[in-house]
């Protein structure tokens, strides 16, 4: 046993999964695929691509080292799902202005009509996703949620990295 390891006297008895956050986010994630599913099932879009839509929509002109930062994703997620995106016509990919090795992305307009509908979608959706929540606790669980995962600092890296891309072109 560690300095960090609980004793064993003080170890639950029985191991109740009700109180599991992993196991409780696992469900929670589950249940976001699947109401996401039934809102946006129409539109054959993920949740991924609909982020990543919306990160190239609000970083126009971005490459993949930006969307990684903007998106949360990793870049071997977004070079993988990029091209399909590009062959079902919702990104272009222009060579970089000031990097020619690097690509840009932009939406074209049938990625900027399929976004727009995924946009109205979303405020329902999310009342779905946290229907089973008092509504006085609903704005803290998502403020919440973006705090456990980063996101309030990766928010203030966003906004500096696009200053910086911004003022490059």
């Amino acid at each position: 046993m560690t300095a960090t390891e609980p004793a064993d006297s003080e170890l639950p008895d029985r191991f109740d999964l009700s109180h599991n956050v992993n196991f409780l986010l696992r469900l929670a994630h589950a249940r976001g695929d699947l109401l996401f599913n039934e809102a946006m099932g129409d539109l054959d879009l993920t949740p991924r691509q609909a982020a990543l839509l919306h990160a190239v929509d609000r970083c126009e002109g971005g490459n993949i080292s930006v969307l990684t930062v903007v998106t949360g994703m990793d870049r071997g997620t977004l070079s993988e799902m990029t091209p399909r995106l590009v062959k079902r016509g919702l990104l272009n990919r222009r060579p970089a202005p000031g990097d020619r090795r690097a690509k840009s992305l932009y939406l074209t307009p049938d990625g900027v009509a399929l976004l727009r509908l995924a946009r109205q979608r979303t405020a329902s959706l999310r009342e779905r996703v946290l229907a089973s929540m008092p509504v006085e606790y609903r704005d803290l669980f998502v403020k919440m949620l973006a705090q456990m995962v980063g996101l309030e600092t990766e928010t203030r890296v966003v906004h500096d990295l696009l200053s910086v891309t911004r003022r490059r072109t």
